[in-house]
């Protein structure tokens, strides 16, 4: 609200992961913030010019968001001359027999970007850096370029001497193409107890994962590009404890995962082990099946991974241990070329206010059961070639305010002739 701007003593303002906050009030460079955190807030794609007045500030994060956002805050930053970012291009020193990163000894910033690791062919380079002592670095990115892998150590070692430091909050590692991890990776939580972020992109050889979920503080989890990974199981829990902290799980081209365990055992009704996610992103994932049930989420976005649809239901939608509001709110399904009809364990999400089914073109029919979902607001239905028609059940959707199809050239024909009557309720009606 606007009048939040007139709190002038504010000094400390954590906005991250408010997922559904899209705007900030026009006079918000009258605050006199010193520290404004706003990871996470995939919905705003803008934020007002005057933070770039608010010379006060001297962190302001934002590591995760669209990328819009992210590139007006660089400009906000470099204003404020708050840039504290280092991008290390990894290179051979030849006249000192050593590799470029031993240069970094005495660097401080807030971010570090080190490219190139294949290229430090002594471990003991990366060991001089000290990186864990560098308390100030909150972000860190580590990467390798496979290409020039193949005929060079896997990067263990290496990665084994760049212990961050125990402050660090966002954690990137890319294009590593060991098999396993070093020691201080499979304790993570007790070497990394504040991070919130970590992204694996581009692991190619490892098969396993560290217990990640035991990470206390652990908001976004992150996962690309990792063809041996098949199964992620028990050990990724660490001691079994829920991940009560994790709001965003985003999987992409995980093409060979088949399994994800998201209870203490794969029996029905037993707690969830991922209970409190805001939102759920499955992209090329065509095999994956969440067992017993898909993590509960507030928003789901499916693309090409319709497997991750559950057949057995999802589960306990409340819970005694960890009471929670949670309720699937947003259904997101695109590109699912084999799915011909939506399965009858939706019925259950009568919290859902929003479902879109985009490119889905074997999808042949929507269920009569639609009507059960007495919440939804809005119905967008794009490049579904082979739908023909609505349910009649429609017609008991009476908070149903928008409906979108598109693309659908014999459904859109029907809804303007002898389907017309099922759609008269509804306030807003967009066919093209």
């Amino acid at each position: 609200p606007e009048s939040l701007c007139k709190l002038f003593k504010l000094r400390y303002l954590h906005l991250s992961y408010c997922l559904r906050l899209n705007e900030l009030p026009s006079s918000f460079g009258d605050l006199k913030l010193q520290i404004l955190h706003m990871n996470g807030l995939l919905d705003m794609d803008d934020c007002p010019d005057s933070i770039g007045d608010m010379t006060s500030l001297t962190q302001f994060v934002v590591d995760s968001g669209p990328s819009n956002l992210l590139e007006k805050v660089k400009a906000i930053k470099k204003r404020l001359n708050l840039v504290g970012m280092v991008h290390h291009n990894v290179h051979e020193i030849e006249s000192r027999g050593c590799s470029s990163i031993v240069d970094l000894v005495g660097l401080t910033c807030s971010e570090l970007i080190l490219a190139g690791l294949e290229k430090v062919w002594d471990p003991e380079d990366a060991d001089r850096v000290k990186l864990r002592d560098k308390s100030d670095i909150r972000v860190l990115k580590l990467g390798w370029i496979p290409k020039w892998m193949s005929y060079i150590s896997s990067g263990k070692s290496v990665l084994e001497r760049l212990v961050p430091p125990r402050t660090l909050e966002n954690f990137w590692l890319v294009g590593y193409r060991g098999k396993d991890f070093p020691n201080w990776m499979f304790h993570i939580s007790s070497y990394l107890p504040f991070l919130s972020e970590l992204t694996l992109d581009g692991l190619e050889a490892c098969d396993c994962l560290p217990p990640f979920g035991a990470l206390p503080n652990l908001r976004s989890l992150y996962l690309r590009n990792c063809p041996n990974i098949r199964k992620i199981g028990k050990e990724f829990y660490g001691e079994g404890r829920p991940c009560m902290q994790l709001r965003v799980l985003d999987l992409a081209s995980m093409e060979n995962l088949v399994e994800w365990l998201t209870t203490e055992s794969n029996e029905e009704n037993k707690e969830f082990l991922i209970p409190n996610l805001h939102l759920l992103v499955v992209k090329d994932c065509p095999n994956l099946k969440f067992l017993p049930y898909p993590p509960r989420s507030m928003n789901w976005f499916l693309s090409n991974s319709e497997t991750v649809l559950p057949e057995q239901g999802f589960g306990k939608l409340s819970s005694s241990i960890h009471p929670s509001r949670l309720a699937l709110e947003e259904l997101f399904i695109a590109d699912c070329p084999n799915l011909t009809s939506l399965p009858e364990s939706m019925k259950n999400l009568t919290a859902l206010t929003k479902l879109a089914l985009v490119e889905c073109k074997g999808l042949e029919i929507l269920p009569e059961w639609l009507g059960q979902l007495t919440c939804l607001e809005e119905l967008s239905i794009r490049g579904c070639p082979n739908l023909t028609s609505l349910p009649e059940s429609i017609r008991s959707l009476s908070a149903l305010k928008v409906l979108i199809i598109v693309g659908c050239p014999i459904l859109i024909e029907r809804c303007q002739g002898e389907d017309a009557h099922k759609i008269g309720h509804i306030p807003k009606v967009v066919l093209r």
